[in-house]
């Protein structure tokens, strides 16, 4: 049997809590139910942008903030 590689570290609670509120923020400022598809959407976007090596909150916030990437909400 081999072994998997998981080239990524675990996401611990710390991290959960900082990408809770950056998401959170996120829907305030535009309204958006912290359920709805488009929350869903940038959650993905956020976790993408913090396991490619982004972690100062500041900056997660205005990639995931419309000025970089949109989410399409069709």
């Amino acid at each position: 049997m081999g072994t998997t590689f998981w080239p990524k570290d675990p996401l611990d609670g710390n991290d959960m809590t900082l990408l809770t509120t950056i998401l959170r923020r996120w829907c305030a400022r535009y309204g958006i139910e912290f359920t709805a598809e488009e929350s869903k959407r940038k959650a993905k976007e956020l976790v993408e942008w913090f396991e490619f090596g982004v972690k100062d909150p500041a900056e997660l916030e205005e990639l995931i903030d419309g000025k970089y990437w949109l989410v399409s909400t069709i």
